[in-house]
């Protein structure tokens, strides 16, 4: 169960993994094109009606309310050996929740953690009791839920970028390019785009006027995403901008960079692969920023900075991403690379944090193994009932009427 393009991949390499180990396997459920091209029978694809925000979430609630009734209703009919929950936590937990209610409840295994340890730590504990595992990609999350729930099973099985990284023939640091060039990374939601492609392009055309020669390269997950980057583009034609939009392969890409724009999430972490010096970007409707500033307890909103401990790369969130400040920043990176030194090391020093290739297969383990508990668990409650059964059967034979 996957409802946004990043779950959407960490998923569809989970199938892969699973169906590697185990040909016969039989993977339903909703996501998106990437998991149904991995194997999965896909009722619809909900990654296509992907929001961001609280404000987004309430003008499309009856439609979602009506998915969540679909997917719950068809997890009931399948009866599935496991339920495998990834990222998506607005949705996946209250499924989680709604499945725990029901006798027997099915064994549910939640994959990438919901950012708890942000805000809402209380959930942790709601965690504990309705997850029969939780699969983490980030180290420290095992010992913040060892601390806020420590009943419930935690691995962390690294980020699975390490292994897309090794399969799209990544390096460790990017090849310097004979002239600067600049990725403008958007986001890969529809939102997203809508607020922050605009705002790239018109930055992009004050860099371009202060610094040539210089390139710039975004990059699209899908004909959908790229369509949209296009007509935007159209809306907001650029003056003397050498900009090119690639499909696929975007960590190799990556090292054909200098640095990047790029709007929080994923992406961020992607860019550290390449060992990117990066300007981290966000805007989004006033009321969901203010209501996030009231509830989450992180300084930071870049997982970058938030895995360092530290302000590495530069966030303007809101009002503070404008094209002035961004094309500031972005000259200091472009005329000054020795400034950037300390950035670019301490943003290599996260991306070693995130482990190292495998993250696929060690949550294919994880998941046959809460398979196997499953059927184990069956076999023995049909025991029970069968020997209940036996017993009765025998005093009655013994019983005259």
């Amino acid at each position: 169960m996957a409802g946004e393009v990043s779950g959407d991949r960490l998923a569809a390499d989970l199938v892969r993994a699973l169906k590697k180990r185990n040909p016969e396997l039989e993977v339903f459920g909703v996501g998106g094109p990437m998991l149904r091209a991995a194997g999965q029978q896909q009722s619809f694809d909900l990654v296509r009606h992907a929001v961001v925000g609280l404000t987004d979430v309430l003008k499309n609630l009856p439609k979602f309310l009506m998915f969540f009734r679909q997917v719950k209703a068809e997890i009931l009919r399948l009866k599935p050996d496991v339920v495998v929950l990834v990222d998506y936590p607005g949705f996946n937990l209250r499924l989680a929740k709604a499945l725990h209610r029901d006798n027997p409840p099915p064994a549910v295994l939640y994959y990438v953690s919901p950012q708890v340890w942000a805000w809402k730590a209380g959930r942790a504990r709601v965690m504990e009791r309705i997850l029969e595992r939780l699969l983490v990609i980030f180290p420290f999350e095992v010992e913040w839920f060892a601390r806020e729930a420590p009943q419930l099973k935690v691995r962390w099985v690294g980020h699975p970028l390490a292994d897309r990284w090794i399969r799209q023939g990544g390096k460790n640091r990017p090849v310097a390019p004979e002239l600067p060039c600049i990725a403008l990374l958007p986001g890969s939601r529809p939102k997203e785009i809508a607020r922050h492609w605009p705002l790239l392009l018109e930055t992009a055309t004050w860099i371009a006027r202060e610094q040539r020669p210089v390139s710039f390269v975004t990059l699209a997950t899908g004909p959908e995403m790229r369509q949209q980057l296009e007509e935007e583009w159209a809306r907001h034609p650029t003056s003397g901008v050498n900009l090119d939009i690639v499909s696929g392969q975007s960590l190799t890409l990556l090292n054909r960079c200098t640095m990047a724009i790029v709007a929080s999430g994923t992406a961020t972490l992607e860019c550290a692969m390449a060992g990117l010096p990066m300007l981290v970007i966000y805007k989004t409707s006033w009321f969901t920023y203010l209501l996030g500033r009231m509830v989450v307890k992180l300084p930071y909103l870049s997982m970058v900075n938030v895995l360092a401990g530290e302000k590495v790369v530069p966030e303007f969130l809101q009002a503070a991403a404008t094209p002035e400040r961004l094309t500031m920043a972005a000259l200091q990176i472009l005329r000054n690379p020795r400034g950037t030194e300390t950035m670019t090391r301490r943003i290599q020093e996260v991306a070693e944090k995130l482990g190292g290739p495998g993250a696929a297969e060690r949550a294919a383990e994880q998941v046959e193994e809460a398979i196997r508990l499953r059927r184990a668990l069956v076999v023995a409650a049909e025991e029970r009932v069968r020997d209940r059964e036996e017993g009765v059967g025998a005093g009655t034979k013994g019983t005259k009427g």
